[in-house]
């Protein structure tokens, strides 16, 4: 990792507030991404799985099989879609 003398500094001394403002907006967005990064979303995410799935199951056990069914099919064909570009393997 290189050190380099802080962006906004020279910005500043040259008075190129666009420089500035894009440089201010980096920060707040590495802030942003840093404050994720602090919390884990596994326990968040597993009960919003179970919360969907529950609804559907409420729903009707037909309902629930189709939605099933609904998504294996989107999955294939996404699939398919991927191997005739040559991306996707078998």
């Amino acid at each position: 990792m290189a050190c380099c003398r802080d962006l906004r500094i020279r910005a500043r001394e040259i008075g190129d507030e666009d420089e500035l403002e894009e440089q201010e907006d980096k920060r707040a967005k590495w802030l942003w991404e840093n404050s994720l990064r602090r919390h884990n979303f596994v326990g968040f995410v597993g009960e919003l799985l179970k919360g969907v799935v529950r609804a559907k199951l409420d729903a009707g056990e037909g309902e629930y099989e189709s939605w099933v069914e609904e998504a294996k099919g989107r999955s294939s064909k996404r699939r398919e879609e991927l191997r005739k570009q040559g991306i996707a393997e078998d």
